[in-house]
């Protein structure tokens, strides 16, 4: 695991709005496709083989991550003396929550 750069602010209240501000953009628009694609199909379930599993596991895996993330973000109990690896840790698992809501939303695309 790679130490913080002691140079750079680790204050979380720097970088929170824009976080919370893009997961929230990100997290409507993945329920915006859900929502489309559950009431897309007529009257049948719309999970029906196992491409349409897969993406679904993947947008449900992605928003439980954007949320985790989202409370990690808003939560201030965090210890000081670790807020930088604590802000690191909520990055990595933000990057990878937005990398794998696009994985998801790409794979429904070209299914």
């Amino acid at each position: 695991m790679s130490t913080p750069d002691p140079d750079m602010n680790h204050d979380m209240k720097d970088f929170r709005q824009p976080m919370v501000t893009s997961l929230g953009i990100i997290l409507g628009f993945m329920l915006n496709f859900l929502g489309q694609w559950a009431i897309q199909d007529d009257g049948e379930i719309a999970v029906t083989t196992a491409a349409d599993t897969v993406v679904a596991v993947g947008l449900i895996v992605a928003i439980a991550m954007m949320l985790w993330v989202l409370f990690r973000l808003l939560n201030n109990r965090y210890p000081l003396q670790r807020a930088g690896h604590y802000y690191h840790a909520t990055f990595r698992a933000y990057m990878l929550a937005i990398l794998l809501a696009f994985g998801a939303v790409t794979a429904a695309l070209f299914v």
